[in-house]
């Protein structure tokens, strides 16, 4: 490979659509490339499953199920664990989140950015382990985190000091000679940053890109609110949903790749039994056919329904409204 091109934290991408390559010239930074996706999803799944999870001794949060359906996705659609550097498309070498840890709701308590590695053998059991054991790190380490003495130690120098490393970080980052240690500690670097405010009784806002790092994907989520739905015999229904907004890079990908990826998302917090499935065993079960994630529902096998725990399934409230074939360009016999 070129000097230059090779990546510690990344696999260069070179085949694909010839634009996708030119589009980082166009469109030269993360928030000049941003697009916005907006959804309200219906909550109500996701509570009777930790509910049920927590008759059986398990505590299970929303966060964690949040999270595990991102691994899955960053699986199975692997083009939105995509990233821009020096002008080139890396897809990242593995599955990292990050979010913010405040250890209580008050102006003055400790905060901390945790990153949870995951990998495609881990589950939502697994995944709410990982992101227990991060908070208590950052618990009983506090200023003690590499992260966050580096970043206390650099606030502590002159300006000129801090311009001039910044620089410099930025140059080493664009040519993809940023050393794996620093890479590892400025918490910048994931697949994914997901922002739970409605856990602090906030609502979704459209959160910008980080510049620095190689995060593409911006995750907020809002308070519960409830939300008027047209039934099927045309009366109003209340429900209750969240928001979900997704600031994204759109270089990663086209936007029927990441509609279609984002749907797929929705069935993962529809159905959240599915995430005590791996993403490898999820590959596995997709191949044979036992789970489908079709465009307008769901469709999983009976023993795999047994075997999850899965009664039915509720068939969406809503249709796309376009198929995949109305989008597939037909030729015209004469």
């Amino acid at each position: 490979m070129c000097l230059g091109k090779k990546r510690k934290d990344g696999k260069l991408i070179t085949d694909g659509d010839p634009m996708n390559h030119i589009m980082p010239y166009i469109m030269r930074s993360r928030n000049e490339s941003v697009i916005y996706y907006q959804n309200a999803i219906e909550v109500k799944p996701i509570r009777d499953y930790i509910k049920k999870r927590r008759k059986q001794g398990d505590r299970i949060t929303m966060f964690n199920i949040l999270m595990a359906s991102f691994l899955n996705i960053f699986v199975l659609r692997p083009k939105l664990n995509r990233f821009i550097a020096g002008r080139r498309i890396y897809e990242h070498n593995g599955f990292e989140g990050l979010y913010v840890v405040k250890l209580d709701l008050s102006d003055q308590a400790y905060e901390s950015i945790a990153k949870v590695t995951m990998t495609e053998d881990d589950n939502i059991n697994t995944v709410a382990e990982k992101m227990k054991a991060q908070v208590e790190l950052i618990r009983q380490a506090q200023e003690q985190k590499s992260d966050d003495k580096l970043i206390s130690l650099f606030a502590k120098t002159p300006r000129w000091f801090l311009r001039f490393a910044l620089a410099t970080l930025r140059w080493l980052d664009f040519h993809g000679w940023m050393p794996k240690t620093l890479t590892d500690i400025i918490p910048l670097y994931s697949s994914v940053f997901l922002s739970h405010l409605g856990s602090i009784g906030g609502n979704a806002p459209f959160h910008h890109l980080y510049e620095f790092g190689t995060n593409s994907i911006f995750i907020t989520f809002g308070k519960i609110y409830e939300k008027p739905f047209k039934g099927k015999n045309g009366e109003v229904e209340w429900r209750e949903v969240i928001d979900l907004v997704a600031t994204i890079d759109e270089r990663i990908c086209d936007g029927y790749y990441l509609i279609k990826s984002l749907s797929m998302l929705e069935n993962f917090f529809e159905t959240p039994e599915l995430l005590e499935i791996s993403p490898r065993e999820m590959f596995k079960y997709m191949d044979s056919k036992d789970i489908a994630f079709g465009n307008r529902k769901l469709t999983i096998s009976d023993h795999i329904k047994q075997r999850l725990g899965i009664e039915e399934i509720a068939p969406k409230q809503y249709h796309l409204i376009f198929e995949d074939e109305d989008l597939v360009d037909r030729k015209t016999e004469d």
